[in-house]
């Protein structure tokens, strides 16, 4: 099925060659642009396979390719998430892998199939960019295009900001990504080196490695405290025990246990802070493919150490531990002890993604860390009903 355009088709996905064209498509699209780190292909296909990713399980979703002459040009998807519709409202449906070439009626004509979508299941607003839920990718970059997309964050091109704003669609909300240069910033500010001082010298904050006997167990009491640290942001979507147990399973072979931190107060698991080395950067030059002897590489890569890059996707603190001494302190310890982790590892760089743009609290963390804001994703919304 296909709707018909006098220079390109829009075309539904329904076969198993065509989902393998719409995850192909970015690789053709973007090769060869000097910010363009390609994703593991592998990674990639199983974030789209509900069998494999309890995020994509429940979705009401359709995949869409524009095609010209043959060639492919560019991609969108349009669902709604059951648990959105249960956490917040039922009257968003979303876009997402939202990837085409610069040209505006191509550009135009996915968005509007996306809108039109939505509108045929009864909705009355349409949100994204966002590849299943806030806890995937989200947001379209819309500034910070000369830095390589680093693991689990998406990539863009400056054309397609204009192309939704184009499209009638507003600035919901901002998701910055901060970048520490892990060997500048030194001597840290007073108030970091303060808030340090007093967490290593207080008999109520506490902290650990993770316990790599207990791997599941460990990730789930720290995902347990991510869903109660963020539950108030903007689109949260807490984690699920199905979906926890999945991002144990992917993430275990990227994580070293100096580098994911557990940290109590008063005897209280309180915190935890993740830092991972950038996935992306380990595969430059694979195209985003492991066969026939790229994994072996890939391997040997996380084995040496190899990225300089790394990146904190996950870390948290108890909401009752909010804006209080301790839990501040607890959270600069944190930091300061998986920087000095990642150094001693060989990283250079680390980048502390993504954080709204109305969390004082993580912006400040992170300019105590000498961390400065380098990238911005955009969340955009339209009401398209009444």
């Amino acid at each position: 099925m296909s709707a018909v355009n006098t220079h390109f088709e829009i075309l539904k996905v329904e076969t198993a060659a065509q989902v393998k064209r719409f995850l192909t498509l970015p690789y053709d699209l973007y090769r060869g642009q000097a910010a363009w780190a390609p994703p593991l292909r592998l990674e990639r296909a199983e974030q789209l396979d509900p069998e494999k990713n309890p995020a994509a399980r429940e979705l009401d979703r359709q995949l869409f390719l524009a095609v010209r002459e043959g060639r492919d040009v560019g991609r969108i998807a349009a669902f709604t998430n059951p648990a959105h519709d249960a956490q917040h409202d039922e009257e968003s449906a979303f876009f997402g892998y939202f990837d085409a070439m610069e040209d505006e009626e191509v550009l135009l004509a996915l968005l509007e199939t996306a809108q039109n979508w939505a509108k045929a299941k009864g909705r009355m607003r349409i949100v994204g960019p966002a590849q299943w839920g806030v806890n995937e990718e989200v947001g379209l970059l819309v500034d910070g295009f000369d830095h390589p997309n680093v693991v689990l964050m998406s990539y863009g091109r400056p054309y397609y900001a204009s192309a939704v704003e184009t499209a009638g669609f507003t600035k919901a909300i901002d998701m910055l990504a901060f970048q520490a240069d892990l060997n500048a910033g030194y001597p840290r500010p007073k108030m970091t080196r303060m808030m340090v001082d007093y967490a290593k010298r207080s008999d109520a904050i506490s902290w650990r490695t993770l316990d790599a006997k207990d791997f599941n167990g460990e990730i789930t009491r720290a995902m347990h405290i991510f869903n109660d640290a963020w539950s108030e942001n903007w689109g949260f979507l807490p984690f699920p025990d199905d979906a926890i147990q999945h991002l144990a399973k992917e993430m275990k072979p990227l994580i070293a246990p100096e580098r994911f931190l557990m940290g109590s107060i008063d005897g209280e698991l309180a915190a935890f802070l993740c830092l991972l080395p950038d996935l992306n950067e380990l595969a430059r030059g694979f195209d985003g493919k492991l066969l026939p002897l790229n994994w072996a590489k890939l391997i040997y890569r996380l084995k040496r150490q190899k990225a300089k890059q790394a990146r904190i996707p996950l870390m948290g603190l108890r909401q009752k531990y909010h804006n209080t001494r301790k839990g501040l302190a607890l959270i600069a310890a944190l930091c300061e002890e998986s920087f000095e982790a990642a150094r001693q590892a060989g990283f250079t760089h680390c980048e502390l993604s993504w954080i709204l743009e109305d969390n004082e609290g993580m912006i400040s963390i992170c300019k105590q860390a000498s961390a400065t804001p380098y990238k911005t994703y955009r969340m955009y919304e339209k009401r398209i009903g009444q």
